[in-house]
């Protein structure tokens, strides 16, 4: 409990107070242009002093790309059977790459992509009538393997991604040809999984996709936890699944701020032989992200306690650099929503605790990990690619730290 005491008072001396404007400032003068030799330089220099390096293709990188692209592979090669195969049996195993994201999940994602790319890029080219033979092609597959869940899974996952691409890519986003295609495809993804039960096949990753078609569904409040409980009881020790959990108990998905309070503590209840007290930041990190309101019901000790659990029993580099991260860069502002002058002082305190995170656990820099923690509203583009992704993580990273180094040392 020692470590506990030291950032507990790191958390009262940040008490109220708001030192984020220099931190704002570096993350908006960031560019995405690609850098200049001087620009270079000056990173070069920054990291030298931090002494951290920074890693380019990481362990977790490497296993989520080679997964990404067995999933491509087989599916190109139609071994369809393979492919539901492995998924299956990777789903049973509870078999996650070293971030934390299951196999099984990675898998279905690399066989979709060729699929819905085409209907995006119709979109952003004005066209709202996209060619969807590819997902015609799939459908017939799922028709013929009724009984496959591995099958139906693929296929309802690319029907919630192409419900997504019209979602964020059509021309008009909120016309009646782009909320019909939405409400289509996920209308079908629902009726592809709905013959398969995840708890009678021991099946968490078909109960994660139950939970990912719920997005625009109209059903009781308490049929949606219900299928996130299911979720979360078949497959405690993943914690996307938590994550997720807590931001669809959000309002404005099918909860409430009382409910995400509640369902965190209740997580930390059932899961506490694997994660102690630490379901409980789990469940809110994402919360916190997408909606301000939520601070305002937050336990900051027990949050930070939460914390410092998750990091004693995944000491991987990944994990400290996620919340070193979403405690320096992603909190610098509000999430959108009604901010209340309780819950603005709990995220200045949050942010200030991430010294301790990085005095204590940080020993390499994750460029991937620190570009999708950046709060939203900066002007950063949403769609960069990798390349891009990686030099915007490092530069704000490197900046970020280097500016928190300085602070330190007066």
């Amino acid at each position: 409990m020692t470590q506990a005491k030291h950032l507990f008072r790191k958390l009262q001396h940040a008490f109220g107070q708001d030192t984020l404007s220099a931190d704002r400032a570096l993350i908006s003068a960031i560019q995405t242009q690609p850098r200049t030799a001087l620009t270079t330089a000056e990173l070069c220099d920054l990291t030298e002093q931090l002494g951290l390096p920074v890693i380019d293709k990481t362990e977790e990188q490497m296993e989520r790309d080679w997964y990404l692209y067995r999933g491509q592979k087989l599916i190109r090669q139609e071994s369809w059977t393979e492919l539901s195969v492995e998924i299956q049996q990777f789903d049973e195993m509870r078999a996650m790459k070293s971030g934390g994201t299951p196999i099984s999940e990675l898998l279905t994602r690399g066989a979709r992509g060729d699929i819905v790319q085409p209907i995006r890029q119709s979109l952003e080219d004005q066209d709202t009538s996209p060619n969807t033979d590819g997902l015609s092609a799939y459908q017939a597959i799922a028709d013929a393997n009724p009984k496959d869940y591995g099958i139906a899974m693929i296929v309802a996952y690319t029907h919630l991604d192409a419900a997504w691409v019209w979602r964020h890519y059509s021309p008009e986003p909120d016309a009646k040809v782009s909320r019909n295609a939405q409400h289509h495809h996920f209308k079908i993804a629902r009726a592809l999984l709905d013959p398969f039960d995840p708890k009678r096949l021991n099946a968490p990753a078909l109960a994660a996709a139950k939970c990912a078609a719920l997005s625009t569904q109209e059903s009781p409040k308490t049929s949606n936890t219900k299928l996130y409980e299911t979720l979360v009881s078949l497959d405690p020790k993943t914690a996307q699944y938590l994550r997720n959990f807590g931001a669809n108990l959000l309002p404005r998905r099918f909860g409430s701020y009382e409910m995400l309070n509640t369902w965190a503590l209740k997580a930390v209840e059932h899961t506490r032989t694997l994660w102690g007290t630490g379901a409980y930041a789990w469940v809110y990190m994402d919360a916190l992200r997408q909606d301000a309101g939520a601070f305002g019901v937050l336990d900051l000790n027990l949050f930070m306690e939460a914390v410092i659990d998750i990091l004693e029993r995944c000491s991987d580099q990944h994990t400290a650099n996620l919340f070193a991260a979403f405690t320096a860069v992603t909190l610098v502002q509000p999430a959108p929503g009604r901010e209340s002058f309780s819950g603005r002082r709990r995220r200045l305190q949050l942010n200030e605790a991430a010294d301790w995170i990085i005095e204590t656990q940080l020993r390499e820099i994750h460029p991937l990990v620190w570009a999708d923690a950046l709060p939203r509203g900066l002007g950063i583009p949403g769609d960069l690619g990798t390349e891009a992704r990686k030099e915007l993580g490092e530069e704000t990273a490197v900046r970020i730290l280097a500016h928190r180094q300085s602070k330190s040392r007066g």
